[in-house]
């Protein structure tokens, strides 16, 4: 999953760091079998599930996708894409904006790449792990760098030159 995200950060061509929900819905990310639907036809257990995780979400769209329900919704600039089961257990979490990387993280990447500016952020958390992932897209003059952040430890994924 890690790598389908890194793919689509590596190939952003602009400094534009917002990401709307029509890009997620579009992006090689979300599966081709990913069919809007109604939330009636969503089941009642992925439901009741999500509104107790995300009491608070707002124009919540769902999608079908094979194995269970997609839900997209966009709270405090952050959009967050939470996967559950057709029996309701959560499967994974994705939530994009720059605004979720601790003050530490963000301290740690700027004497690690200096000069080097954050232009995206994906936070990944895979149900039954209790380990987030960070994607981050980085940007100078002259090249974009994509790292990762497991824990304290920081890995270079993809580099290219502008």
């Amino acid at each position: 999953m890690l790598i389908l995200i890194v793919s689509g950060q590596a190939s952003a061509q602009t400094s534009e760091t917002s990401l709307i929900r029509t890009s997620v819905l579009t992006s090689s990310f979300v599966s081709a079998n990913a069919a809007p639907v109604a939330v009636a036809k969503v089941s009642a257990t992925a439901l009741e599930r999500f509104r107790k995780d995300y009491k608070d979400a707002k124009d919540v769209q769902w999608s079908e996708v094979p194995n269970g329900y997609r839900a997209f919704f966009l709270q405090d600039a952050v959009l967050t894409v939470v996967d559950y089961t057709k029996k309701g257990k959560l499967f994974s979490v994705i939530r994009y904006g720059e605004h979720l990387l601790s003050p530490y993280i963000k301290t740690k990447l700027e004497k690690t790449f200096d000069g080097l500016q954050i232009r995206a952020v994906t936070e990944v958390k895979i149900a039954d792990f209790a380990t987030k992932a960070y994607v981050v897209l980085l940007e100078d003059k002259s090249s974009l760098k994509t790292v990762h952040i497991i824990e304290d430890d920081i890995s270079v994924l993809y580099e290219a030159e502008k």
